[in-house]
């Protein structure tokens, strides 16, 4: 089978290389409001082999002229002897840098001169994350980043979003995906660009009998919260306090799970409310399909609205499930060409996908603990 990717590789200046041509492998997975990840494979002595090595060097990977990820090489590795060598290359994708960068209190000021305890955010999710992404990477920081023109997109962020230097990520979702808006970073030219889109509802149903179906599974957990206390600011018998239940929940599992929430940051009901509900939104029932698809015209990815963020439809041994497409691992290699397996709704029967899910909650309420009060 014919390679569909393009893979384009640039230095750390964003300068272009050249084209990797055939690799032995390539697996990209981009995923919606998440870091997406490549592995690249190449022979040892490959015409590029010093270029991909190098500090800093970058890859833009496309698949039938769409654009599918651009993003750092963060590993590699090499093999030998040279006849059979192998040079592997795992790549981040440039939404990585939400989780990297800091939100500073008053990113205009120095760090001695910081007048405020929070910067706060408000309007639509696209306005937010724009402003955000203005302020602490393309003014604060200087980084070649920059963000296309603001349509407003996205739903009001009930609150709006506080930030004490946290990671960006930490404080922007889920309520910017809750608001209806996907986030993406793409090399463009000599830069980075940061823009939203709002995902498309892919509308043909996913089922064996279209023969679009290779493979399947699906998985479903009990949800981890049905109820969330959320502590606002106050100490002792002063500190406000909100309760969220999930009373549908409880009646379909028949059970109660208590958790709490602290959410100093909340400086009125409105945004501790909001915060108690993100909670609840976390500890919800997780379920999911992962499958693999045979590509046509019709279900083919990048193309009719088949792209991560997407709202999907499978119909499979009497289960129907719609949900959204939240990351699609395509992969070719020279022996068996391309495979595509989408992930409908959360899938946790992967370790690897449980552990990173655990870890940046881990993360996100040890940053809360450290930044306040």
């Amino acid at each position: 089978m014919q390679n569909p990717f393009t893979v384009k590789v640039y230095d750390k200046n964003l300068v272009f290389k050249g084209f990797v041509g055939d690799p032995i492998t390539l697996m990209v997975t981009p995923r919606y409001n998440q870091v997406g990840t490549a592995t690249l494979e190449v022979d040892i002595n490959h015409r590029l082999a010093n270029a991909l090595s190098a500090d800093g060097a970058r890859l833009v990977i496309f698949k039938d002229d769409d654009f599918i990820m651009s993003g750092k090489i963060i590993q590699k590795n090499g093999e030998g002897p040279v006849v059979r060598g192998i040079l592997r290359l795992y790549v981040k994708s440039d939404f990585r840098l939400l989780n990297q960068i800091l939100g500073w209190p008053v990113p205009a000021n120095a760090l001695t001169a910081q007048s405020s305890e929070y910067a706060t955010y408000t309007g639509s999710a696209e306005s937010i994350v724009k402003a955000v992404v203005t302020a602490n990477m393309t003014n604060r920081l200087g980084m070649n980043v920059t963000c296309a023109a603001n349509l407003g997109r996205g739903a009001t962020v009930p609150g709006g979003v506080k930030f004490r230097f946290h990671p960006l990520f930490e404080r922007l979702y889920p309520a910017i995906e809750t608001a209806g808006i996907g986030v993406t970073f793409e090399q463009s030219g000599s830069g980075i660009v940061c823009d939203v889109y709002v995902p498309p509802v892919f509308g043909p149903v996913l089922t064996e009998e279209s023969g679009v179906l290779q493979w399947w599974s699906w998985t479903s957990t009990d949800p981890t919260a049905t109820r969330v206390v959320a502590g606002g600011q106050g100490d002792a018998t002063a500190r406000a306090f909100v309760q969220k239940i999930d009373s549908s929940a409880e009646t379909a599992h028949h059970d109660v799970v208590e958790v709490f929430k602290d959410a100093r940051d909340a400086d009125n009901s409105t945004v501790l409310n909001a915060r108690a509900q993100e909670a609840l939104d976390e500890g919800r029932q997780q379920a999911g399909f992962a499958v693999r698809l045979s590509e046509s015209e019709t279900y083919q990815y990048g193309r009719n609205g088949l792209v991560v963020g997407a709202t999907v439809t499978i119909s499979v041994a009497g289960i129907t499930r719609t949900d959204i497409l939240r990351e699609v691992t395509l992969s070719y290699t020279r022996a068996d060409g391309v495979q595509v397996t989408p992930v409908i709704g959360e899938v946790h029967d992967s370790p690897d996908r449980t552990i990173a899910n655990f870890l940046v909650r881990l993360k996100k309420s040890v940053s809360d603990l450290k930044v306040s009060k």
